[in-house]
């Protein structure tokens, strides 16, 4: 809330100093080019003289000049709170009153209330100010699209690159692993055959998944569960380590972005299990009429510094959230005693 409270405030300053610009230009410039010859003076109609400093500031700090920076402030915070969140007509509905408001205030500052009642002339300011509100709404989003669309092109970029980095030649990790999975069959040890395969379709899926922006969310539960499998073969079975994992995914048709889910449950793995002492992970992920719920528990390991957020991984994915699902998303994590805990919620897209 105050981040977006900073946002509109920094805004709405920019908006009022492109406006007061504009307004200086068609009001207080031309008559100064026109300035009386004794470069003193001016005067209006009546034939009263005024200084050109009181010209200026009678027009920059006057009741008028107020409620335009009022108006300004209300559709900046118009914009903010409903452009994405109501439908076009509510949302002109809405610029219609916010231009109502500073108007009115205006008119019974100058003793016009009877104007307002008896003139329907006043209506065409109104209309101009909810038109003005209505543009700058379709402007902002526009020139916001162009931004969302450039980071994310630049973030799917920078995270094919780190996917890259990460791998040896994929075809001889293939070949090695459909050696090693034969080799396993004729030697008798099913076991391992079937850790090498589920290795290789982990592999597989980060490779193809990566120059995708969203996946069947079929397929990335497919590639948790093999990722917890080989991760519960490779602990020993010992009493003080306990994994509880369930995964509530009955609905079909959502697509999710790859590797999304990954870096949180790893990071339970990574800092929550010990061979000595006692160490538990809890995962509960659901999906509910398209919403993803994913809440990760892990003990924190006495020498381990727990990361809340900060390590490389998760703050890459946590930007990669953000791009793709704007205003879609939460996003939590606290530590509680010698326990880690993250919660996400993510609207899903078809």
């Amino acid at each position: 809330m105050k981040k977006r409270i900073r946002t509109i405030l920094q805004y709405w300053l920019v908006h009022c100093a492109a406006v007061w610009v504009v307004i200086n230009m068609f009001t207080v410039i031309p008559y100064l080019v026109i300035v009386n010859t004794s470069g003193d003076y001016l005067f209006y109609e009546d034939k009263t003289p005024v200084s050109i400093w009181d010209y200026f500031s009678q027009n920059n700090f006057s009741y008028d000049m107020l409620m335009v920076l009022f108006f300004l402030l209300l559709v900046e915070i118009n914009y903010n709170f409903f452009f994405t969140r109501v439908r076009w007509y509510l949302f002109l509905e809405i610029s219609l009153v916010i231009s109502v408001i500073p108007f009115t205030m205006l008119q019974l500052h100058h003793e016009n209330a009877r104007r307002i009642i008896e003139n329907m002339s006043v209506l065409r300011p109104i209309l101009l100010m909810t038109v003005y509100a209505f543009l700058y709404a379709l402007i902002r989003d526009y020139f916001y699209q162009l931004k969302y669309k450039k980071e994310m092109q630049q973030q799917q970029a920078e995270f094919e690159l780190n996917t890259l980095k990460s791998q040896l030649n994929p075809h001889f990790l293939f070949n090695s692993l459909n050696y090693l999975y034969g080799t396993a069959l004729k030697e008798g040890a099913p076991q391992t055959a079937n850790g090498i395969d589920q290795l290789s379709d982990l592999l597989r899926y980060t490779i193809t998944g990566m120059h995708s922006d969203f996946v069947p969310l079929e397929e990335e539960i497919v590639f948790i569960n093999n990722y917890l499998s080989l991760q519960k073969e490779r602990l020993p079975v010992k009493e003080h380590i306990v994994i509880d994992v369930q995964l509530n995914v009955n609905e079909k048709g959502w697509k999710i972005a790859p590797l999304l889910l990954l870096t949180f449950i790893e990071n339970a793995f990574k800092y929550g299990i010990s061979m000595s002492e006692s160490s538990a992970i809890k995962i509960d992920l659901e999906v509910i009429n398209g919403r993803l719920n994913l809440k990760v528990v892990n003990t924190i390991i006495s020498g381990h510094h727990q990361i809340e957020g900060n390590n490389t991984g998760i703050k890459s994915t946590l930007r990669r959230i953000k791009l793709l699902y704007p205003e879609k998303h939460k996003f939590e994590n606290f530590t509680d005693g010698t326990v880690y805990k993250i919660s996400l919620q993510l609207l899903l897209n078809k």
